[in-house]
């Protein structure tokens, strides 16, 4: 189904439903504007199955009474700067990675160790329940930030510019690759690889120019930024942990907000998180093919592979609970729910 067709049945779908109240009192007589930053362009995945179906569905659902105002592509705040963007109202709403903000909600993060699921929409749900549920006055809301959804990408693969196989863990050893935050530097080095950070916007000129070998990154989101250009390999089976996005809206802007907008946001929210996990997901063949018809070596590891690849990363998880454990965090605990949460969604 097309994006523009599945806002069109999420609409129809509203208007049949109790739930989608028209706005009254102060949200009509008032109109709304709020601004939402995101790290992506338009053209990318996440913000077509995000930023941009949220802000139609919220002018939708208030009859124009309430704008979301996009800024994409940085315009805001670099990807690292949007929880801070948001906290100080430079923004009112931002999509943020919590990769790049660990330091503030190190919990979060356990979300995208790797092996914990194989499919986007499961994780993405128990993503939702673990933030809603356990995490929401742990670490958001002492931010001055409130979730409205959540979603974590397919499990990350690994990409290369140059190298064509992968026969054993070994023929990762020093290869520079690129990892997106902590989390990811832990994953590279543990199989034996030197982690470099580089931001998705960066990538291309980092593998073009051979500062980088190769990377760990998510294949759906290769072409907003023209990757594709620059690989020639990349993995299918691999399970390299993930990212973590939640959308934030400043807490005093929530406040201020009137009840009905409110109860609007989080319908909107609900609908949109899960629209766009299973969207997100279900890109993952197309992406697939698409690279296959470039001429793109897609590597399928061996289950001798695979087994090498989940004993090397067992140590990203224990060093994790370790870290979690120095800060004084209850890091077992959270991971312990988590996989509840999962197996809730069938993982």
């Amino acid at each position: 189904m097309t994006l523009q067709r599945h806002l069109k049945a999420l609409t129809a779908a509203a208007i049949g439903v109790a739930m989608a109240l028209p706005l009254a009192g102060t949200a009509a007589a008032q109109s709304i504007t709020l601004r939402y930053a995101d790290q992506f362009p338009l053209t990318h995945a996440a913000s077509r199955l995000s930023a941009q179906p949220f802000r139609d569905l919220v002018a939708e659902r208030s009859d124009g009474d309430v704008e979301i105002q996009l800024f994409p592509a940085e315009q805001l705040a670099r990807a690292a700067g949007l929880l801070d963007a948001v906290r100080n109202r430079v923004a009112d709403i931002a999509f943020v990675g919590v990769v790049y903000v660990t330091d503030r909600m190190p919990l979060t993060s356990a979300v995208e160790l790797p092996g914990m699921f194989t499919d986007a929409v499961a994780g993405s749900a128990a993503f939702t329940d673990l933030v809603m549920n356990d995490l929401i006055e742990r670490e958001y809301l002492p931010n001055r930030v409130r979730p409205l959804f959540t979603m974590v990408a397919p499990p990350y693969q690994l990409m290369f510019a140059q190298r064509r196989e992968l026969n054993d863990i070994g023929d990762l050893s020093q290869l520079r690759l690129r990892a997106a935050g902590a989390t990811g530097e832990m994953i590279a080095e543990s199989l034996g690889a030197v982690a470099v950070r580089v931001p998705a916007s960066d990538l291309y000129l980092a593998l073009d120019r051979g500062t980088v070998d190769g990377a760990i990154y998510n294949p759906p989101s290769l072409f907003a930024y023209n990757i594709q250009e620059v690989l020639s390999s990349i993995t299918t089976n691999a399970s390299l942990g993930t990212v973590a996005f939640a959308a934030l809206i400043n807490e005093d802007v929530w406040q201020g907000l009137p009840e009905d907008v409110q109860a609007m946001l989080m319908e909107v929210s609900e609908e949109v998180g899960t629209a766009m996990a299973e969207q997100f997901q279900a890109s993952m063949a197309g992406a697939y093919q698409r690279l296959d018809d470039l001429g793109i070596t897609l590597i399928e590891l061996s289950p001798e592979t695979q087994a090498q690849f989940g004993e090397s990363l067992t140590a990203v998880e224990e060093v994790w609970v370790r870290q979690m454990a120095e800060r004084g965090q209850p890091g077992e605990e959270i991971l312990g729910l988590f996989r509840g949460y999962l197996a809730a969604h069938g993982e």
